[in-house]
């Protein structure tokens, strides 16, 4: 392997703009690995961690903020995607690292139909029973949905009124 020749100004911006290992660098320059681990020390040059950093990701960012909202285990993901603008791989990709990290909510981003986030915003704000609410937005199984959610573990209040008592 050689010596770096006047491409040090080079190596320098590579290391602060990429996360290249140090051996694909080596390759680039036509030095080994440990010369490129050297010129870093010699010269106080930190590397990028490689891999996702949430700190820096604006969709990360906005997920954690969307998951701290009032209810927003209730949201869905049509509605995330969205808000986001991102695309729903996107958005469920980062979701799944987001809650492995225990950054949201196990629940959040669950839902997966825009009808059954409208019933479950009804159901919040009108005082109708879950029956009606379920006619409303045309879900005709939305006591089972409702059932469903609870037995998972769903923090779903009781209904707000109760007809025929």
């Amino acid at each position: 392997m050689g010596v770096l020749n006047g491409q040090e100004d080079d190596l320098v911006k590579d290391l602060e703009r990429t996360t290249l290992s140090l051996e694909k660098l080596g390759e680039r320059y036509g030095v080994s690995r440990q010369a490129i681990h050297d010129f870093c020390k010699r010269q106080g040059i930190r590397r990028k961690p490689k891999g996702h950093q949430i700190v820096e990701c604006l969709l990360c960012q906005r997920l954690i903020q969307m998951s701290k909202k009032p209810r927003s285990e209730f949201i869905s993901i049509p509605t995330i995607v969205k808000e986001t603008r991102a695309s729903r791989a996107e958005c469920l990709s980062h979701l799944q690292t987001l809650r492995d990290k225990g950054l949201v909510g196990e629940k959040f981003g669950r839902l997966r139909s825009k009808k059954v986030e409208k019933a479950y915003a009804i159901y919040f704000t009108e005082r109708l029973s879950i029956r009606a609410t379920g006619r409303k937005v045309g879900l005709k199984n939305l006591p089972s949905i409702i059932k469903k959610h609870r037995q998972s573990g769903w923090n779903v209040p009781s209904p707000l009124s109760v007809y025929g008592r």
